[in-house]
């Protein structure tokens, strides 16, 4: 098998075990709910808090941020020690996954939560600066959605400028690109929940 195959079978790999959705799994069984007609219609571990059970929903959400960081670690551990620019795209499948999940109708959930969890796995102080910040924005002012655009935004800029200690595990130009992937999908995800609405 050429190298090439075996990059092409990671990267979709990473996106059927992003596409699964533990939000509309765990809702079934716990509540026999069926999530898409709940809350805002979507599979997403904030709508199980907010109208399933909010024990459920953090579950999902920390589920959510391990899958993505577990593919990364073991992806990198057995298949792609030297090749951080494929790991991320790897990681940007199991992202995308998240939102828009094949085994269903690409209707997933919203969370920066997998995000996230890719920004931590390459640059975890920057993105855990970022985070902080982010929450207390939440905290004060309530904006949870100019937070996550801060998120998606102020990593690839704080990893610019922390990067000379070492700790980024991939060029900033490269989360710089993910960032753009994220802008795009989150514009694609408010067009599709303002459409449902």
């Amino acid at each position: 098998m050429s190298i090439i195959i075996k990059e092409i079978l990671l990267i979709l790999a990473a996106y059927l075990l992003g596409s699964f959705s533990f939000a509309r799994l765990f809702t079934r069984f716990y509540s026999k709910v069926n999530i898409y007609k709940a809350g805002n219609f979507t599979a997403d571990a904030g709508n199980v808090y907010r109208n399933v059970s909010k024990a459920i929903g953090i579950l999902c959400w920390l589920i959510d941020f391990m899958r993505v960081y577990l593919i990364l670690f073991l992806t990198q551990y057995f298949f792609l020690k030297d090749n951080p620019v494929l790991l991320m795209l790897v990681g940007l499948a199991a992202v995308v996954a998240h939102y828009f999940p094949v085994m269903h109708r690409f209707l997933g959930g919203h969370s920066i939560l997998p995000y996230l969890a890719m920004l931590a796995y390459f640059a975890p102080i920057p993105t855990l600066f970022v985070a902080l910040s982010s929450g207390i924005i939440i905290i004060a002012y309530k904006q949870v959605r100019f937070s996550k655009y801060l998120m998606v935004i102020m990593v690839p800029v704080v990893s610019y400028f922390y990067n000379p200690l070492k700790n980024v595990k991939v060029e900033v130009k490269y989360l710089l690109l993910a960032s753009v992937v994220m802008g795009v999908v989150n514009f694609l995800i408010s067009r599709r929940h303002n459409s449902e609405i």
